[in-house]
């Protein structure tokens, strides 16, 4: 589930949690108002149903005289006129006893039979000008509105009532539609607020996203320009070291070109294909460039000399690779170590190392020797031989490849022997495109267009092809 739309769940069920208790409480305030107009509404009624009976009462009493059975019949049809399925019309004395009733009326339990005491609670006193009042009766434990009238005389009162549970009954019927509505307003609401918190969120996020997006783009793009001067810098460094010798020309520039060629074709190699990532690839390529850097730190007249070096010469010319090592390490401790810091390193230290272990400085053997090392012992050496230095003349390729087939599983490593062999090709186009290029003193201080990150491989150590 994305961001965006969980932001959109989340505001989405706070809005729609609101709206439900919103109407929620408004619902219950409309069925409480409701019931209380019903019930006001209900009295009003009663009232007006007195006020209409109350004049053909008017003689009761002297009927109550007369015969009790024929004034009885003719008071209780006059208020069976006032009785519905939910209550009736009573008369009763000035102590509350019910002298007339409906017939009906008895099936209520016996409360308003006559000759019972009606259970009368008042909720209106009467007051002197007002011959009515409004009170409650109770019969069968069923509560009921009720109206008392006082009749001329004073002496008997006309009670009409209605049953309270019928008067909610009427008012929860019209609040079934009602809540009818409210759900359908909820329902119909939520999808407007859903539709607009959306909206407003994708809008939010999506200037998010671009802001994002801005905010990386500089951050790539200030990142390549570090990386860029970076490179340039570093590229400049071993160039300057490299243009000690005049006669190595575009050394720098083949070897990046070689050993970033030669680690995309491992790429595919199975025993390699998990080391030599895109990443391993483009790092070779600029680190390479700082093999020789300890070369320093060796004087002209050894570095330059056109003969052959005594042993003390070549134990000083051998120390170039401890000592540019040991000078990027420093660099590490200084700096935090990096991949590219680490690799370069790993290069300068090793790309003398021999595959049988007679190598230097260390003296290490088989896969302890690091592959980026290995991979640019091969393209240092092919360099060496195919190219002219202070001390010998450039060999043809041809002869390149026998000296580097016959060093497999002595000097290098046999895997990368045989794989460069597959592509040796190309290495033969490369020198040859290097070939015609400036003399080294006038080529740009960066990495070729070819291979920007790449670095330089160190000559061969092969008897009769190059130096230390």
């Amino acid at each position: 589930m994305s961001k965006r739309t969980k932001h959109v769940g989340v505001v989405l069920a706070a809005q729609t949690a609101c709206l439900g208790v919103g109407l929620w409480m408004q619902h219950r305030f409309v069925q409480s108002a409701s019931r209380e107009d019903a019930i006001q509404q209900t009295w009003n009624d009663l009232q007006d149903v007195a006020r209409r009976i109350a004049p053909a009462l008017s003689d009761a009493p002297a009927l109550l005289e007369t015969p009790r059975d024929e004034s009885l019949r003719r008071i209780e049809g006059l208020l069976a006129a006032a009785s519905t399925p939910s209550g009736g019309a009573l008369l009763v004395d000035s102590r509350w006893h019910v002298l007339a009733a409906p017939t009906h009326s008895e099936r209520l339990e016996g409360g308003f039979a006559r000759g019972a005491q009606l259970p009368w609670s008042s909720v209106k006193e009467r007051e002197t000008s007002d011959p009515e009042q409004r009170g409650y009766v109770n019969a069968a434990n069923i509560r009921n509105l009720a109206v008392a009238r006082a009749l001329p005389g004073g002496e008997l009162q006309l009670v009409v009532y209605r049953s309270v549970p019928a008067v909610e009954s009427a008012a929860a019927g019209v609040l079934a539609s009602v809540a009818g509505i409210g759900a359908l307003t909820w329902l119909w609401t939520s999808v407007l607020l859903g539709i607009a918190t959306y909206m407003v969120v994708a809008r939010f996020h999506d200037e998010a996203e671009r802001e994002r997006a801005r905010t990386v783009s500089d951050q790539l793009h200030q990142r390549q320009k570090l990386l860029r001067t970076r490179d340039a810098v570093i590229f400049g460094l071993a160039k300057l070291a490299d243009s000690r010798d005049p006669e190595t020309g575009d050394h720098l520039e083949r070897i990046s070109v070689y050993s970033t060629t030669l680690a995309s074709v491992l790429r595919h190699h199975p025993e390699y294909a998990r080391q030599v990532t895109p990443s391993f690839v483009r790092l070779i390529g600029i680190s390479s460039a700082l093999h020789d850097i300890g070369k320093v730190g060796v004087e002209d007249r050894i570095l330059l000399k056109p003969g052959p070096l005594t042993a003390a010469e070549r134990a000083r010319i051998q120390a170039h690779a401890a000592i540019g090592g040991q000078c990027l390490r420093e660099i590490e401790q200084r700096l935090g170590s990096t991949n590219f810091l680490q690799m370069a390193r790993e290069i300068a230290f090793a790309h003398h190392e021999r595959w049988d272990g007679t190598g230097y400085p260390q003296g290490l053997k088989g896969e302890q020797i690091p592959l980026s090392a290995r991979i640019v012992a091969i393209a240092d050496v092919y360099d060496a031989l195919s190219s002219r230095r202070v001390y010998k003349g450039p060999r043809k390729h041809e002869e390149c490849v026998d000296i580097i087939r016959k060093a497999s599983g002595t000097q290098f490593d046999p895997t990368l022997v045989e794989v460069w062999l597959a592509v040796e090709g190309k290495f033969r186009d490369i020198a040859q495109r290097y070939a015609n290029s400036p003399h080294p003193e006038k080529v740009a201080t960066s990495p070729p267009p070819a291979a920007p990150e790449v670095e330089m491989g160190t000559e061969g150590d092969l008897v009769g092809a190059a130096r230390p």
